[in-house]
């Protein structure tokens, strides 16, 4: 559907597109959204692109967006854009790093709370009439307890400085952070994720995706925490090997997880990571507070509308792919 003068430049979405984004575009760019069963209904026309992380945008995608300049994710997560295949093509590949921390770590931090305090569970008891529920309550209290972050970056140190402030210890994996950033967070840097997880009651996933930390946390890496420790993913569902958690949380190696990512998303109904007390699971949702979408949107828009005016976009991934199209 096409909103605004002929005149401007075409900007694709690749969801029907809500009044945040025709009020950040609103006398910039025409919004072409995708409306039909075609997920990339329109995307011929576009001069640019703000997408989420559903499609994986390669060169089938580009040969098909002759007129494509600039492809900007929605968020700080890019494995879905095929940066080789964009600067093959001179597009800019841009995200927005800094529009979804705030939100994401909160929403991260609100799970370690749900899971370490057995929420899930004690909801499930209370409303099926259980009883004895002060008894058979049995989590962890945080203060004094240990947090193995995988991944010490934007979102991660956001979690790390909350929980500090709990009274938690700060351990961290994070192989391109600085030592400066390690003191920042108070944070003790480990060498290697099985040397970080070792000793802790809680671990949280905060690292981007790809080929090298797929299944990061995996049968070997759950075999090396301690017995009873709770698992947080809020990054990327592909960190995290699905069928080894679910064997971890049967042995009770892993005492309760919670995620709000997941392969694939959304999860099936009857999928078995679902239904059970000892696991929360949000639908990807953690930077999708109002705060959250508006400064997410308002950089994609920047992104995409520094690259249409003929500059190179602050946040792009290719950069060697500069002026490309644009050119």
């Amino acid at each position: 559907m096409e909103h605004e003068s002929a005149e401007l430049p075409i900007v694709w979405f690749d969801r029907p597109a809500g009044g945040l984004l025709r009020e950040l575009l609103d006398g910039k760019a025409r919004i072409v959204d995708v409306r039909d069963d075609d997920p990339l209904e329109g995307i011929e026309r576009a001069h640019g692109a703000i997408v989420g992380a559903a499609i994986r945008y390669n060169r089938t995608v580009y040969e098909r967006a002759p007129n494509l300049r600039v492809v900007a994710r929605a968020g700080i997560g890019y494995d879905n854009l095929d940066l080789d295949d964009a600067t093959t093509y001179g597009i800019a590949a841009c995200n927005t790093p800094d529009g979804p921390t705030v939100s994401t770590a909160e929403h991260a931090v609100a799970l370690i709370f749900a899971a370490t305090k057995g929420v899930r569970e004690s909801v499930d008891r209370h409303e099926a009439g259980d009883g004895n529920y002060w008894a058979r309550h049995s989590h962890l209290e945080l203060d004094g307890s240990t947090l193995a972050l995988l991944g010490l970056g934007r979102i991660g140190g956001y979690v790390a400085r909350v929980m500090s402030a709990v009274g938690m210890n700060i351990v961290a994996y994070d192989p391109y952070a600085s030592d400066e950033r390690f003191a920042e967070f108070g944070a003790r840097r480990a060498t290697a994720p099985a040397a970080a997880v070792a000793d802790a009651h809680v671990v949280s996933v905060h690292a981007p995706l790809s080929d090298a930390t797929r299944h990061l946390v995996n049968a070997n890496l759950l075999a090396a925490m301690r017995e009873g420790v709770y698992v947080v993913n809020t990054s990327r569902g592909g960190l995290v090997d699905q069928d080894a958690l679910l064997a971890a949380l049967d042995s009770g190696r892993v005492r309760a997880a919670a995620l709000d990512v997941s392969e694939p998303e959304p999860l099936p109904p009857d999928h078995p990571l679902l239904g059970r007390p000892d696991v929360v699971v949000t639908p990807h949702v953690a930077s999708a507070t109002n705060a959250g979408r508006r400064r997410i949107f308002t950089h994609a828009v920047t992104e995409v509308m520094t690259a249409l005016g003929g500059d190179q976009p602050p946040n792009m991934l290719n950069p060697e792919a500069w002026p490309g199209r644009s050119a």
